[in-house]
């Protein structure tokens, strides 16, 4: 809304970054603060198609997003150190039109977690290090009795190297 439409709103006014990454850092030139949730990165209900009745195809936000793409999104992209103070954090966005409790879990776990991550420690992160951290994740969600997906087979699980994200 800021971007596109004439609105008069105060710099105290928090921005939610939702339609694309791209966005950010015009949100920070006008200098409001933000927060990022970008459907080409954060949307977890995407890469289930279309869910208008009668619609064919994809959805406006396919394909799935990843794991390792929301690993990948660097926070402070094309922001200069003087805005970096206007990146407030991130969140993971997840619309009820094809998800509900039965399909909740798998949904969220362990993606949210590698956003999560992503924020907490910066960008520039090691697919093949972080791995290992989220199956620790996964395998306590579900000893916990969370439905997490599995985001490897198992052997490839126990077998740390085996299966290599970087070959």
């Amino acid at each position: 809304m800021v971007l596109d439409h004439n609105v008069t709103l105060s710099n105290e006014t928090v921005v939610l970054v939702w339609i694309s990454s791209a966005n950010a850092a015009a949100v920070v030139e006008k200098n409001f603060r933000l927060v990022h949730a970008p459907s080409d990165y954060f949307y977890l209900d995407c890469g289930g198609g279309e869910w208008i009745g009668g619609a064919v195809g994809n959805s406006w936000c396919d394909p799935f997003k990843t794991w390792t793409k929301a690993y990948t999104f660097d926070p402070q992209a094309n922001i200069s150190a003087s805005q970096a103070h206007l990146v407030l954090g991130g969140e993971q966005a997840l619309w009820a039109e094809q998800s509900g409790p039965e399909n909740l879990d798998p949904i969220v776990w362990p993606r949210a977690a590698a956003s999560a991550e992503v924020f907490w420690t910066g960008p520039g992160g090691n697919l093949s290090e972080a791995l290992p951290r989220l199956h620790d994740v996964a395998f306590r969600l579900r000893q916990r009795g969370v439905k997490a997906i599995q985001l490897q087979p198992m052997w490839c699980a126990l077998r740390a190297g085996k299966c290599n994200l970087d070959s």
